[in-house]
């Protein structure tokens, strides 16, 4: 691909502006009460069955309640603005393990559940661990989280507790930021479908090359559609051992793309509550986080529960927009 490709916009339900989503609410689903009860008694067969997380399937976490809504959310995630809110999963009621069970109970009827690290974990906890001295990844860090899409078709998140203050969350449609840049600056839109190295930061515990051995390119078409991987951080950590200082091109489109990431028409913000349960397209939405102050308690943090998804009814990604 060079300087010479003709680019086109895209117009699609999932590119969209901040104010466009804010003005719309069909993207929340708020769970009713015969919800909460399919999911308390989907939870407590599988706990008298004593299934591992790992083996639990659809048929063994029945939700005939949420049938219409979890097939919405599969709607909104796959053919709209790429991202849904179900609403109202009271939290309090359970512990840390059991949620754990909810939340992968829940993704069954969506997709897959997959590993989120070398350290094989289906549901990732997403704290603050400073106390532990591990916070090598930004997800366990007080600090920003800049925008950038997760290696698997979705990633569902549970809110269990806010910060004392900050951690709001942050959302952009990653095709409304390729059309602002083929607005704006179409000679750098080359040089993100040619893409970047990753650099993993966990890259010495991984059984796999610390750095890519090709480039991912920022935008890519998985069958005719046009689809984002970006996250800055593992580029960035490659940009450092790369010598393409001379790459001027390269290096000025990165930078564009994280400053027209965070532009006040296209970034959403939203604090998300205890008992929200947040799931995005990867492909289509790159999500974020702002700095927080949390508690010093540890059982008062800021705490979240992670899971994600692949999606067996999507086209494959392209191999060399995949970062493992």
């Amino acid at each position: 691909m060079n300087s010479t490709t003709k680019f086109d916009p895209v117009a699609a339900p999932w590119v969209w502006s901040a104010d466009e989503l804010a003005a719309r609410d069909d993207w929340i689903v708020r769970l009713d009460a015969d919800a909460l009860d399919d999911l308390a008694a989907a939870l407590d067969g599988v706990k008298q069955c004593n299934l591992a997380l790992k083996d639990i399937t659809a048929d063994d976490f029945p939700l005939p309640s949420l049938a219409t809504d979890l097939s919405r959310v599969v709607e909104l995630l796959t053919i709209g603005p790429g991202l849904c809110l179900l609403r109202g999963l009271p939290v309090e009621r359970y512990e840390r393990d059991d949620l754990s069970l909810i939340l992968w109970g829940i993704g069954t009827h969506l997709g897959t559940g997959v590993s989120q690290s070398y350290r094989g974990d289906m549901i990732g906890d997403v704290m603050d661990m400073s106390h532990t001295g591990d916070i090598r990844r930004s997800y366990r860090s007080p600090r920003p989280l800049n925008l950038h899409a997760d290696p698997s078709d979705v990633v569902g998140l549970l809110c269990i507790r806010r910060a004392r203050t900050g951690g709001a969350s942050l959302l952009t449609s990653s095709l409304a930021i390729h059309n602002a840049i083929l607005a704006e600056r179409p000679d750098l839109l080359p040089a993100l479908y040619h893409g970047y190295h990753y650099r993993h930061s966990e890259a010495d515990s991984m059984d796999e090359p610390a750095t890519t051995p090709h480039r991912v390119p920022v935008f890519g078409h998985d069958g005719e559609r046009l689809i984002c991987n970006f996250n800055a951080s593992p580029i960035s950590r490659s940009l450092a051992d790369d010598n393409i200082q001379n790459e001027t091109t390269s290096l000025e489109a990165f930078e564009l793309l994280k400053i027209t990431a965070v532009r006040d028409d296209l970034l959403y913000r939203m604090m998300l509550e205890p008992g929200d349960l947040q799931f995005l397209n990867n492909r289509t939405v790159m999500h974020g986080r702002t700095s927080f102050e949390d508690f010093q308690k540890i059982d008062r943090k800021r705490f979240m529960l992670r899971l994600w998804l692949t999606m067996p009814d999507w086209p494959g990604q392209p191999d060399n927009m995949t970062t493992h």
